[in-house]
């Protein structure tokens, strides 16, 4: 099934086909920029996954990828090599997170 449907899609003219991925993913990428500003994730999800859709049809979308895709590795390797100091690494980081947070909402509520 997977395979009949990019044989459809692959069948479509690339002028087209280029158009309409250039638009979705640059949607997603707009979304995420607009989302960015939101507690958790925020737009780094939207950001990937616009970027991976930019990827199908263009080489400079590809390579930024997998430029991504070497950072996700090598810090997940690093990670998995040094499991303490990552723990103390990622609780700084949300505690400092959840600090700079309550000082933004404290000024922009004025609580």
């Amino acid at each position: 099934m997977r395979e009949r449907l990019k044989e459809q899609w692959f069948s479509v003219p690339a002028y087209i086909r280029k158009p309409v991925i250039f638009i979705v993913g640059f949607i997603f990428i707009i979304a995420a920029g607009l989302t960015g500003w939101l507690p958790g994730p925020g737009g780094i999800p939207l950001f990937l996954v616009g970027v991976a859709i930019l990827s199908t049809e263009f080489k400079w979308a590809k390579k930024l990828r997998d430029f991504i895709m070497g950072i996700v590795h090598a810090c997940a390797r690093w990670y998995r090599r040094h499991r303490k100091l990552g723990l103390i690494l990622l609780t700084l980081i949300a505690v400092v997170g959840a600090s700079l947070l309550f000082v933004m909402m404290r000024i922009v509520f004025r609580f």
